[in-house]
């Protein structure tokens, strides 16, 4: 019930003001979910993959809703205060390997932190990627 109030609460709020967004934010938005595909085609361009193939495999990894994904990895930097490049080094694996990034799933969250810093994590970070795959899974309703 608390989640229902909570994913309502925050539609209602998305969409009172989403009008009132301006246009630059949109389009800044719009240009960093652009980034994220083109960042994992640089990388897997690095990497020795031909660029064309490349911008194609990152489109196919980016495909399902690029803004959503755009706020839920900036929300991970942010959070967890991953290196971009690292980061992105690990999209692309990810990619190439045709796999889907999943960051409303606290596992894939666990996964992917793990495999970046190559140590345990700590239970506040666990705590952390608990809290994000919360907030990133309301996202989710909210775009749907």
């Amino acid at each position: 019930m608390t989640k229902k109030i909570l994913t309502l609460t925050l539609l209602a709020t998305t969409l009172a003001f989403s009008s009132a967004l301006p246009r630059e934010i949109t389009r800044t938005i719009k240009q960093q979910s652009n980034s994220i595909s083109t960042k994992i085609a640089r990388t897997l361009v690095k990497r020795g993959i031909e660029e064309d193939k490349a911008l194609e495999i990152a489109q196919n990894f980016t495909n399902d809703n690029e803004d959503l994904l755009s706020i839920m990895v900036s929300n991970y930097l942010h959070h967890t205060g991953t290196k971009q490049e690292a980061f992105y080094n690990e999209l692309s694996k990810l990619a190439l390997l045709r796999k889907k990034a999943d960051f409303s799933s606290y596992s894939f969250l666990v996964k992917l932190t793990q495999s970046l810093n190559k140590t345990p994590l700590k239970s506040e970070n666990l705590k952390k990627l608990e809290e994000l795959s919360t907030n990133n899974s309301l996202l989710q309703e909210v775009f749907a």
